[in-house]
């Protein structure tokens, strides 16, 4: 079990036992602001036992006891100097010299390596015609040395720094419906949608829907999005 998944279903298992077991615990109070119909009622959708609950607008809110369970922890919004990097993975097919070698990588990654640098090979051809096919474009690299036909490669690029603003990678949830942060609103943390940049192994570039300033959870980002899910798509308590 991997660690991520392993961290998810410890944090499942901790949210069921506390709806299961703590019956006696005093529900999280209704957000004052919260909209009810004749009846009282609210839209806030609750776990049993106050775990979490999730309010449209506003977003999750969990009990400190989950928070610290899962170890939410946060990061504000900041600029900081970053250049842009990556590693490709070439095989060797022609022993040279020079040697040459191969890759396929996604065409965004294609135009940068038009633009970036690596002290460990030159680009000596892109070839954009068969992305059609691959979704992937080729790109030949000349290697120095003489590594044997066949073999495997990791070639690091590396472009100029610029100041922008970033978040830890780990902030960054992915899914079938776009990329997310989970944004601190208040008692809150609200799901938000941006668009990423450029950036290195620790940070990214936030291109939209933050601002300097603002605080993005960092740690626990599945968890949340599943107990989300779990409390808007599978059903709860509604006051």
């Amino acid at each position: 079990m991997s660690g991520t998944r392993s961290g998810t279903w410890i944090a499942g298992l901790f949210l069921a036992l506390l709806a299961a077991g703590c019956g006696s615990r005093e529900p999280a109070p209704a957000d004052e602001h919260a909209p009810a119909d004749e009846h009282g009622h609210t839209d806030r959708v609750e776990e049993a036992g106050g775990a979490a609950s999730f309010k449209p607008g506003f977003g999750l809110q969990l009990a400190p006891a989950t928070r610290e369970a899962i170890g939410v922890e946060t990061a504000e919004v900041e600029e900081r100097k970053v250049a842009r990097s990556f590693t490709v993975t070439a095989t060797v097919f022609d022993a040279g010299p020079p040697a040459r070698a191969l890759t396929l990588v996604p065409p965004d990654i294609a135009d940068e390596l038009e633009r970036l640098q690596s002290s460990e090979a030159t680009v000596l051809s892109i070839r954009r015609d068969v992305s059609s096919a691959l979704t992937q474009v080729e790109v030949v690299l000349a290697l120095p040395g003489s590594p044997r036909v066949g073999a495997a490669r990791e070639v690091a690029f590396r472009g100029a720094e610029r100041t922008i603003a970033t978040i830890p990678r780990s902030a960054v949830l992915r899914s079938a419906t776009g990329t997310f942060v989970y944004v601190v609103n208040g008692a809150h943390f609200l799901r938000t949608e941006i668009t990423t940049g450029s950036g290195d192994e620790q940070f990214i570039e936030v291109v939209d829907g933050l601002h300097p300033g603002d605080v993005v959870v960092t740690t626990a980002v599945e968890e949340l999005w599943l107990t989300e899910l779990r409390l808007t798509k599978g059903g709860g308590h509604s006051h």
